[in-house]
């Protein structure tokens, strides 16, 4: 396999580019001049610099490649709507073009699992199922127009396009700090301990990677698959999370209202000081729902997570707690646990 990865440089795409060269196929990597590619120090893999915002650069750097994973994009809750819109629908279109022009043999779309929505209740969805959020985030919407226009556009075209849609994927090599690996970081620096209503579904990003690879030799022309691994409420993830570092806690739980106004507060904070708010309205909006999902069409391609919730709990914090993320005045409080060192 030769292969071009968009957006290398982030949690996914380093991982994959990574686990690609395990393999022993070519890679290439695909960054902006300005990115930071700490993810990538010590990886050797020929780098193309570009901008999939640039289709010329996108065309240059898939030329010989006969597989393209699409992993750029922004996975962000603060980011302006026109911003994820123009990235999420001109950086797929350039995509595919590029792929077409450069005979590229298959692509693979990395989405997200938010496209299948959520519920109100405990229930497990499936992905055969079409259920609409009643208020999605800009970022959610975002990624239903990239899967709209990425399909339409490769049957255009021609093209052999399958879409992966990863769950709430943590692991390691994440020195930007995805929002994933931020709940982390949030619940760790967080002195009430806040945890809230609803849940979601964890996958570890070495199971993720895995699937992309597993969508690129075996996924069917116009189909997605999820990658998900464990079903959890928001209170046993942050339960496990204190386990795991020795300290206490949940000792808050938040419902929507109270999510909601400590989210305006973080906002207006985060203008002020030009800097991420910890939490944004566009989240809070998502307390009490279940993003609860079923992989098991996914087991057509062979995908089977490797981790469950709590290894990929365990194998993301070991990662973070060595990290830039975590002062030194907070790793002194944590008393980590056997199984993050099972994970080094």
């Amino acid at each position: 396999m030769k292969a071009l990865v968009t957006g290398a440089n982030g949690l996914i795409g380093s991982n994959l580019v990574k686990a690609l060269l395990r393999q022993g196929h070519y890679v290439r990597a695909f960054v902006r001049q300005t990115s930071n590619l700490s993810n990538l120090d010590g990886v050797s893999v020929d780098k193309a610099y570009g901008d999939i915002l640039e289709g010329d650069t996108l065309i240059n750097a898939a030329l010989g490649c006969d597989f393209l994973f699409h992993v750029a994009g922004i996975f962000s809750y603060s980011t302006k709507s026109d911003e994820l819109m123009t990235v999420a629908k001109a950086g797929t279109l350039n995509a595919l073009k590029a792929a077409k022009q450069a005979g590229v043999k298959k692509i693979v779309l990395t989405s997200s699992s938010v496209v299948f929505g959520s519920t109100s209740n405990r229930t497990i969805l499936d992905v055969d199922k079409k259920v609409t959020d009643p208020d999605p985030s800009p970022y959610v919407i975002s990624k239903i127009l990239q899967e709209k226009i990425g399909f339409e556009r490769a049957a255009e075209l021609g093209l052999n396009m399958v879409a992966v849609c990863p769950t709430i994927c943590i692991g390691p090599h994440d020195y930007g700090l995805s929002e994933s690996n931020a709940i982390i970081i949030n619940y760790l620096k967080d002195p009430f301990r806040v945890t809230w209503l609803g849940g979601c579904n964890l996958v570890s990003v070495h199971d993720v990677v895995q699937g992309h690879i597993l969508a690129a030799n075996r996924g069917k022309a116009g189909m997605r698959y999820l990658l998900g691994s464990q079903n959890l409420e928001w209170y046993e993830i942050h339960k496990t999370i204190s386990e795991l570092c020795g300290i206490d806690g949940p000792f808050v739980t938040a419902n929507h209202t109270s999510s909601y106004l400590a989210a305006t507060a973080h906002e207006i904070i985060g203008f002020l000081t030009n800097k991420r708010p910890f939490v944004t309205r566009a989240q809070a909006k998502m307390v009490g729902r279940y993003y609860w999902y079923n992989h098991d069409r996914s087991s057509d391609i062979g995908y089977v997570p490797k981790r469950n919730a709590r290894q990929a709990l365990a194998n993301a914090i070991s990662w973070l707690v060595k990290s830039h993320h975590i002062s030194n005045s907070l790793r002194n409080t944590i008393k980590l646990s056997q199984e993050i060192y099972d994970q080094r």
